[in-house]
């Protein structure tokens, strides 16, 4: 006899479209929804899924006291959801502007205190160059900067064959003087 009920149920309520009872916390998060029932299972529980939800096609078992059957929403036209989305992104973004200023990262506020107290302009992000050649002590970015020819450095070795300090040498320097001894 129960399985008939639930046989009954099933017809009455399979494709259909259905709101949950958003006073009920655990159904909450559904309460703007519209979901479609896609079956009963034996236990006498719709099994909804919510399409709007997160772009989320999970089936979500909810029991039937708390659903209510609605008449199918209209289609929704994709512009209209995305102008949708973003008016409800705007009251937030106006909520994180409210207090005035955005706040600053640790970041900013070292540069800040750097600066002087002044806030930093906004300009272009430097290029990789430019941050390379900031790193070397260039005063010139590197794509202003004229490049340098290739020479390789004179071995200390070569002004005197006897002993060489290499706790002067650069590491240049030092790869010179050792392809220097190993081919000589």
């Amino acid at each position: 006899m129960v399985y008939q009920q639930i046989e009954k149920v099933k017809q009455e309520y399979t494709d259909k479209y259905v709101v949950v009872d958003a006073d009920q916390p655990e159904l909450a998060r559904f309460g703007d929804l519209v979901g479609q029932v896609k079956t009963v299972n034996m236990s006498g529980r719709a099994l909804v899924e919510f399409g709007d939800y997160h772009k989320n096609i999970a089936w979500y078992d909810i029991d039937l006291d708390y659903l209510k059957v609605v008449d199918k929403p209209a289609p929704q036209d994709p512009k209209q959801a995305a102008a949708k989305k973003k008016s409800a992104a705007k009251p937030a973004a106006k909520k994180a502007d409210a207090g005035g200023e955005k706040k600053l990262s640790p970041l900013e506020m070292a540069r800040m205190q750097d600066s002087g107290g002044k806030k930093p302009a906004a300009k272009a992000k430097p290029s990789t160059a430019d941050i390379l050649a900031a790193a070397r002590g260039d005063s010139a970015p590197a794509a202003k900067a004229e490049p340098k020819k290739a020479a390789a450095p004179d071995p200390p070795a070569a002004a005197a064959p006897g002993k060489v300090d290499r706790s002067k040498m650069s590491v240049d320097e030092m790869v010179a003087y050792c392809r220097e001894k190993d081919a000589g």
